[in-house]
């Protein structure tokens, strides 16, 4: 988790550190462990959220609580209007608006903060995602660096990308789709050879409703001093090592310093017993009741993170697939996405109740939010069947769970590939494009059983288990992370000097 001062608490906070999150759950979540990292080292730290986000990730007493244990860390609320995605995760036209508000409102709050003298932040903090604030920040003199929750072979190829197609160097087809996306492949500098479909996630093609963002993303990288990942050294050598090789010719190149990256994950408690840290007051979650009655590493986790809401036909699929593999298993479920034949959402209107009765034994369905955490670091999850959003990939193999990948948009394709091909700590689904991305309840049967009792299968749970070693590592002190941590508060420390 980063070093601490020896005397920490003689330590005057001097600094006024904004961190601006896109306002999504997985986001926020993300940044807001790395806001509590600076907070522990005696900075001033202000956290901007939505009050919908806030709201549902209990924002304002966990923050209260921080304080109240000697943080100093605030939260600001930014007043955009908040999507309804009860019809679908995948309506991208709320995602563009959330991206657009949340920069308008930010460029606003700078404005006035730049010219309040002690009230000016002593740098901003801001979400990869969110490019217009990092543009904002510059041009308000203010110094802007760049926060990545993805990966750092995502966060290089968005910078790749936008350098390479401003010189026209790659012409990308419209969509992710086409024929010469499905086909050719490409290989950039620490990445394994993909096919385009693969490397460049969707909302780089110019067809997408995000592109305009995405594309952002990469000349924001490109113009960062600073680069923070929620990632570690050790899990990405291959790309870290060709990333710094870059850095350097770059700024040889331009005459000017290298810009810096610090790798300052894992940000999570990696503690081997998390599914135990409920406190004497805490009601421990059915989920983690249901474990407790499993065999050590007998049980698939399955779930889909805090966004994407599969459909009701995906749904049945994979509990039917469930049931069939005869493997135990705790499947989560988000609300579905509402339809006229499923106009609540509800998870168990969807799913048969022949199929949750026959499997109650070895298996639970859910449906919300459950302590993923803790259920990655219980004795009894031997693997966990997951979209790949890069905070499920690093909780996974932080706890030596093997993952079944997948992906379904995003970054998710390519940590798909890097996980199944590069480091071999996972297996992975086939998706049908003919049925439009259906996975049908063979396949989900046929991988389930091939996890646990294949050979590749077990390769990757020795693969997990060797990662979550490197994690505790570049944690523990003197480790990457803790390194570059404390390199990275030395450096705040420095502007407010």
């Amino acid at each position: 988790m980063g070093p601490l001062p020896e005397d920490a608490s003689k330590i005057e906070a001097t600094t006024n550190v904004w961190i601006v999150p896109l306002a999504f759950v997985s986001h926020v979540r993300c940044f807001l462990q790395f806001a509590k990292l600076l907070a522990r080292h005696k900075l001033t730290v202000s956290f901007f959220s939505t009050k919908g986000v806030a709201k549902t990730l209990g924002l304002q007493a966990t923050l209260e609580c921080w304080i109240n244990e000697g943080l100093d860390i605030h939260l600001r609320y930014i007043e955009i209007e908040e999507p309804d995605f009860a019809t679908g995760a995948d309506d991208f036209e709320q995602w563009a608006s959330v991206f657009r508000q949340q920069e308008q409102r930010m460029d606003s709050i700078l404005k006035q903060a730049s010219g309040l003298g002690q009230s000016k932040p002593t740098c901003v903090i801001s979400d990869l995602w969110v490019p217009g604030v990092h543009e904002s920040t510059l041009k308000y003199s203010i110094p802007a660096w760049i926060f990545s929750s993805f990966s750092l072979g995502y966060t290089a190829s968005a910078a790749y990308f936008s350098q390479l197609k401003s010189k026209g160097i790659l012409k990308l087809p419209p969509s992710p789709l086409d024929t010469v996306s499905q086909e050719e492949f490409i290989s950039l500098p620490g990445l394994p050879l993909m096919r385009l479909c693969d490397l460049c996630e969707e909302g780089f093609f110019s067809s997408h409703t995000i592109s305009q963002f995405a594309n952002r993303n990469g000349e924001s990288v490109q113009k960062s001093e600073i680069i923070i990942l929620s990632t570690f050294e050790e899990l990405e050598p291959r790309a870290f090592r060709e990333c710094k090789v870059l850095l350097r010719e770059a700024a040889t190149k331009d005459k000017r310093e290298a810009r810096k990256v610090y790798p300052v994950g894992p940000l999570f408690p990696l503690s081997s017993t998390p599914a135990a840290s409920s406190t004497a007051n805490e009601e421990r979650h059915l989920c983690l009741k249901f474990l407790d009655g499993q065999a050590d590493s007998s049980v698939l986790f399955v779930a889909f993170g805090s966004t994407w809401q599969l459909a009701p036909e995906q749904m049945q699929e994979i509990a039917f697939g469930l049931e069939s593999s005869g493997q135990s298993f705790l499947c989560v479920f988000l609300p579905a996405a509402r339809t006229a034949l499923y106009p609540t959402g509800n998870v168990f209107d969807i799913i048969s109740p022949d199929c949750v009765s026959r499997t109650k034994e070895r298996g639970l369905f859910v449906e919300g939010w459950v302590p993923q955490l803790q259920i990655l670091g219980h004795s009894a999850v031997g693997g966990f069947l997951s979209h790949c959003g890069q905070n499920s990939i690093l909780e996974s193999l932080s706890m030596g769970v093997p993952i079944l990948a997948w992906p379904l948009f995003i970054d998710q394709v390519m940590n798909a590939r890097f996980v199944v091909d590069e480091i071999q700590a996972g297996l992975e689904i086939t998706r049908d494009q003919n049925t439009k991305g259906l996975v049908d309840r063979k396949e989900v049967e046929s991988k389930a059983r091939a996890f646990f009792k294949s050979e590749a299968g077990k390769e990757a749970r020795k693969n997990a288990l060797r990662i979550r070693e490197l994690a505790l590592r570049s944690v523990a002190e003197n480790g990457s992370s803790y390194k570059s941590v404390q390199s990275l508060v030395d450096r705040i420390r420095g502007l407010a000097a």
